[in-house]
């Protein structure tokens, strides 16, 4: 009889707290997150026309100009060496030597490229100019002091960018000696923001070489087939080293 009632008062206990069971309404907040934006003053490095995101060290014996800072900068322009050949009475074009890095601490080599950034943040568009200074000359020649007829072609130029926005476009050109500015890259509106390299040629494309040191002995070097020199055979040559500059120039607007 005892337990009977134990059991019964159990049970009673049990659906007594079930009853009792209180629903409270449900209910919401809003909150909010905030990003704001200003343009880069900063030097933006070269990077890796191989591998976008890998900032590089570039190797050259002449010392490459620096990038300019600020918004819209131009980072980095390869030096054309055409290295040094035997004179030959024959038209000749002559490949120029690849771009020297170092990626990480090892040293490599790239086909030759120009680096622009746009940190605007206005996705205006830009363009670049390149300008031959003059034709190849040599104060130290005696009587062939200009390569008469000598020019500059640049081929196989693709954009390489470093973010995901509309690449700029690129131009093949063959350089005027006589100092005239040459578009060879054009961002229009909308396009060219962040980072954009332009190499000439890829990288499996890098050709290895025979030429001569100053000395006029054999060497190796590896070059790349789509910045190249061509000289006529009617121009005469000298045992001696020609040079030339070019000038880029980076346009806040597009062409």
């Amino acid at each position: 009889m005892g337990n009977k009632l134990f059991a019964t008062a159990l049970v009673a206990t049990v659906s007594l707290l079930g009853v009792s069971t209180v629903t409270f309404a449900s209910s919401s907040l809003p909150s909010q997150g905030t990003v704001a934006f200003t343009p880069s003053n900063g030097v933006t490095p070269p990077y890796n026309p191989n591998h976008p995101n890998h900032p590089v060290g570039p190797v050259d014996p002449k010392q490459p100009e620096p990038g300019t800072a600020g918004p819209l900068s131009l980072d980095f322009a390869s030096n054309f060496d055409f290295g040094t050949h035997k004179i030959q009475n024959a038209d000749a074009s002559y490949a120029a030597k690849a771009q020297k890095v170092t990626d990480g601490g090892a040293q490599q080599e790239v086909p030759d490229y120009v680096q622009v950034t746009d940190d605007r943040g206005t996705h205006a568009g830009w363009s670049l100019r390149v300008a031959q200074n003059g034709q190849f000359k040599s104060d130290d020649a005696k009587r062939a002091k200009v390569l008469t007829g000598a020019t500059v072609t640049l081929n196989g130029s693709h954009a390489i960018g470093r973010m995901m926005t509309p690449a700029p476009q690129t131009r093949d050109e063959t350089l005027p000696p006589a100092g005239d500015q040459t578009v060879v890259m054009n961002a229009t509106k909308g396009e060219g923001a962040g980072t954009w390299l332009m190499p000439w040629g890829a990288d499996d494309i890098l050709k290895s070489e025979n030429q001569v040191l100053a000395n006029n002995q054999p060497t190796t070097v590896l070059t790349d087939p789509d910045v190249i020199l061509n000289v006529p055979g009617s121009t005469p040559r000298e045992a001696v080293a020609y040079t030339t500059t070019l000038t880029w120039t980076l346009n806040n607007v597009p062409m």
